[in-house]
């Protein structure tokens, strides 16, 4: 069927009386792939005759095709929404639902869901809570645990799929860097890009082969999940493109996340994430989130780009789109220098706090070997890990002029691996204020931001673990004995605004604290604005 007689159709699903119930007000909304009517009870979605690479809808069995694979799709995620697909028929001149007559076309019919109850509308309504966003995590989870894995893409396809995907973008996007788009920032986004996909081929590999690539929903954004008397709702997936749909799970999160990120919402993108990963433990996608949600907000500037060059929309819609469109680049900007730039962690506070432990499980997500202060000074001074550096602190090895040499050694292998291109965990107290102010003006140096990790633990907890020390070998020589001496000497934090501080209760469970960390650390920080695709 070509665009004129479907043309015809959605003259005729304009008028009340096309519809076999009763009908007081018809709502239209055009996509660039389908026609829907909202009837007030149901919806009508129709696809257009399109070819487009990606979809092929060009003729009237594909479309049938198609609805059918909607319809048993989206059922995953919605319960008595998506009802059945209906034909669209001529009979005598006149078009209607199932009347009988020649079938022209087929639609959709769906429930219509309450559009102030869509996630978007309770986000401007301020009606959505944590506890909701922590319901949708758990469900999110549940469903990728449930879904098929994608074992049939071959170990290769996902990174392929990726690494299309975003030069695709880049290529439908450079010539609106003459017009509307920053180059500077569009061409630091793609560098970024590609230099991560080549770099970092692996953790697709190894993701794909822990079952993380799943049957997923494709287009997983704010308004299309529903908060209903009936349980949350979630609509609209992929069904035309099975591709773009067997993603990794966090892939598909990444595109809610960066949602929430576009509409200011971090608090609640941090609920549902911190609830996806209490059911899933999936602490390792932290290494390609900020990709995945640097090309999403990408996806999301291209699609306003092509909005404005159809020279269809109206002033306000125009001014709407050429926002929207810039606002979604500098997001992505602001995700390609998380994953391009190397991070500077500081496992830092006083002894027996859990420095290490919190070290290395950190390390193991990140995959990064962590310094610890300890083998560095007994290093310097010819000593075995576990050999004792003496009984008396601020002695020997630890007097000041020792601890300046650690410090400064830290300071120079943190400074080889970040040269190297590397991000790097450093394990060590950091008690003295200007150890840390050497540090924040090194990163500074390099454009980076360290991130001071300060474990805490009350004191009897403190004591307790220094107590442990005497029966169980340690490679810090730290003991009960010099706990009044640390604690004289340890200075508190003072606000810094080229670093970050996150204090850590290391009495809270071992992947509680863990996931706390990298929700926080991974997140934009409020006092860091972004303004035509630069920091201000």
């Amino acid at each position: 069927m070509g665009d004129k007689n479907q043309h015809k159709i959605f003259k005729a699903m304009e008028k009340p009386g096309f519809y076999p119930h009763p009908v007081q007000q018809i709502e239209i909304r055009d996509t660039h792939i389908s026609k829907v009517f909202l009837t007030g009870e149901y919806v009508y979605k129709v696809k257009k005759p399109l070819d487009l690479g990606f979809l092929d809808f060009s003729t009237l069995e594909k479309r049938r095709f198609y609805c059918d694979r909607e319809i048993s799709l989206n059922r995953r995620l919605t319960h008595d929404i998506y009802l059945d697909v209906v034909a669209i028929t001529l009979n005598n001149d006149k078009y209607g639902l199932g009347k009988g007559g020649r079938t022209e076309e087929y639609a959709v019919r769906m429930r219509q869901l309450p559009h102030a109850r869509s996630l978007q509308q309770m986000i401007k309504a301020r009606k959505i809570t944590q506890a909701d966003m922590a319901d949708l995590g758990r469900q999110l989870a549940q469903f990728y645990m449930e879904t098929p894995e994608s074992k049939d893409l071959g170990v290769e396809a996902p990174w392929q799929n990726v690494f299309d995907a975003c030069n695709e973008n880049f290529r439908q996007t450079k010539h609106f860097c003459n017009t509307l788009l920053d180059r500077e920032t569009w061409e630091t986004i793609q560098g970024a890009t590609i230099s991560f996909l080549k770099g970092h081929r692996t953790h697709f590999i190894h993701r794909f082969n822990a079952g993380k690539f799943r049957d997923c929903h494709g287009d997983l954004r704010t308004g299309h999940v529903y908060f209903t008397d009936k349980g949350i709702q979630i609509i609209d997936c992929i069904e035309f493109n099975d591709r773009l749909r067997h993603i990794d799970v966090i892939n598909d999160l990444a595109f809610l996340l960066m949602d929430l990120d576009f509409h200011g919402e971090q608090g609640l993108g941090d609920c549902l994430l911190n609830a996806f990963l209490r059911q899933t433990d999936d602490t390792k996608a932290f290494l390609m989130m900020a990709l995945y949600k640097c090309y999403r907000a990408f996806v999301r500037c291209k699609v306003n780009c092509i909005l404005l060059s159809s020279n269809e929309l109206q002033a306000k819609e125009t001014a709407t789109a050429k926002n929207h469109a810039l606002k979604y680049l500098d997001l992505s900007y602001q995700y390609a220098l998380q994953f391009s730039r190397p991070r500077i962690w500081v496992v830092c506070g006083m002894p027996a706090t859990g420095k290490s432990t919190i070290a290395k499980a950190l390390a193991q997500i990140l995959e990064i070997e962590p310094i610890r202060s300890d083998r560095v000074r007994k290093k310097i001074f010819g000593l075995k890990p576990h050999e004792s550096g003496g009984e008396v602190f601020e002695e020997k090895i630890y007097s000041a002029s020792a601890g300046s040499l650690t410090y400064g050694k830290l300071l120079c292998l943190a400074q080889q691996e970040i040269a190297n291109g590397h991000s790097v965990i450093l394990d060590a107290t950091f008690s003295r204020a200007k150890h840390r102010e050497h540090l924040i003006s090194l990163a500074k140096g390099k454009g980076i931001k360290p991130i001071f990790l300060e474990c805490t633990a009350p004191e009897e907890t403190i004591k307790e673990r220094l107590m442990g020390r005497e029966s169980t070998p340690s490679i810090s020589d730290a003991r009960l004995d010099h706990f009044e001496s640390f604690k004289a000497r340890y200075e508190p934090f003072a606000c810094d605004e080229n670093a970050r501080h996150i204090l850590v209760d290391t009495t809270l469970p071992l992947d509680k604290c863990i996931r706390q960390i990298l929700i926080r650390a991974f997140r934009k920080e409020k006092n860091d604005p972004v303004q035509g695709g630069r920091y201000v």
